[in-house]
């Protein structure tokens, strides 16, 4: 008994922390920022 209610605690946590993660507005978000270069870039010389 103790060991089915541990594991469905632990599943029940786990699927809840999923459902969570992927229901984020900001995973459908796309950063179109490019990357910062430093400023003793190769490609200034």
């Amino acid at each position: 008994m103790i060991d089915t209610l541990s594991l469905l605690i632990s599943h029940g946590v786990i699927l809840l922390a999923a459902w969570r993660l992927l229901s984020r507005p900001d995973l459908d978000r796309d950063i179109d920022t490019p990357p910062a270069s430093p400023d003793g870039d190769a490609a200034d010389a």
